[in-house]
């Protein structure tokens, strides 16, 4: 088993024939596509972040490869947005991992204060 898991992790090189001829590099990060140990590797990486402390009013929740921040602190909410944020940049950048800013959004869900 150690063996195999050191050989998943460890001189991976892609080939992928093309027109023009084999083509080949070094794979470094990821897994097959519906490989078994795709998920458990995931576990992993993810875990870390999940695993931290946030601060008071930040839950950050996951979903196969989607991240949702929960953020309920009123009287600050643009500090604790940010910060969360920063601390999820650097485990993203940690794992090479890059975040889609076209399938991100926010949403703000607040009492009425005024009437329409």
């Amino acid at each position: 088993m150690v063996e195999t898991l050191k050989d998943i992790l460890n001189n991976r090189i892609v080939f992928i024939q093309t027109a023009q001829g084999p083509i080949c590099w070094k794979q470094e990060q990821g897994s097959a596509q519906g490989s078994c140990s795709g998920p458990m590797f995931w576990n992993l990486a993810a875990n870390e972040i999940l695993s931290q402390d946030w601060q008071s009013g930040v839950n950050l929740q996951v979903f196969a490869g989607d991240f949702i921040f929960v953020i309920s602190e009123p009287t600050n909410a643009k500090f604790a947005v940010q910060a969360a944020l920063n601390r999820f940049k650097i485990w993203s950048d940690k794992h090479k991992l890059t975040v889609s800013i076209e399938k991100s959004n926010s949403m703000l869900i607040s009492e009425l204060v005024n009437a329409p």
